[in-house]
């Protein structure tokens, strides 16, 4: 699942050894509940609140991703299935755009397409391993990255809410019936202070790997 404490979105380490990233503007465009569709911004070319930077037009497998385009829960392959396959990637100079065809008939899927729906959840996290970066200066002082090449993996819905007000009525109202999925939501509205989700040293792990990263 991604690592991050509400608030700070920006890239992450994975626990499988890939990169995830969730950027502020990756957000729900429109949905179709007839076909149970979503267009979204999955990832944009702009530096996310951690200074990181993703540039859209690196991504160097969309032919190879869409072969098997599955669409992921939180980055997560292991505790929950995937929630749908993307019907097609726009890859633009700003920003990556995908339709989302959320599964039909599987509950977990359904609930997460009516958060959607009602605009409850809207953010979207990229899943990728960097073929090329380079570190830049970041906000106060700090390093970010920016990855200039890039493979895609998987994007995925993440609980990173519009409102966690809006959350917390959603469960309570009972809109989320998945046992699981309401199991792991009810942990997120209280997460002020990160004890759930927890950052990863992107940077120093790929900086150790030279054919991947180059520093100016």
């Amino acid at each position: 699942m991604v690592a991050r404490a509400e608030g700070s979105v920006g890239m992450v380490a994975l626990r499988d050894g890939t990169m995830g990233t969730a950027h502020p503007a990756a957000t729900t465009l429109n949905t179709d509940a007839a076909t149970m569709r979503v267009r979204s911004v999955i990832t944009t070319g702009e530096a996310d609140r951690a200074g990181d930077i993703i540039a859209p037009t690196g991504l160097r497998n969309r032919e190879d991703y869409l072969l098997n385009p599955v669409v992921l829960w939180a980055h997560n392959r292991i505790a929950f299935p995937p929630i749908g396959l993307c019907e097609w990637l726009d890859v633009q100079p700003s920003r990556i755009v995908a339709e989302t065809r959320f599964a039909q008939g599987v509950p977990f899927a359904e609930d997460v397409f009516r958060l959607y729906e009602q605009q409850i959840l809207r953010g979207w996290s990229i899943g990728f391993v960097p073929r090329k970066a380079r570190r830049i200066p970041g906000p106060n002082g700090q390093t970010s990255l920016r990855v200039e090449e890039w493979d895609l993996l998987e994007y995925s819905a993440v609980p990173i809410p519009e409102n966690p007000g809006a959350l917390t009525v959603a469960l309570q109202k009972g809109l989320v019936r998945d046992l699981p999925l309401r199991t792991w939501l009810e942990r997120i509205p209280d997460d002020r202070g990160g004890k759930w989700w927890t950052t990863g040293d992107v940077l120093t792990e790929l900086v150790a790997r030279d054919e991947f990263v180059h520093s100016e």
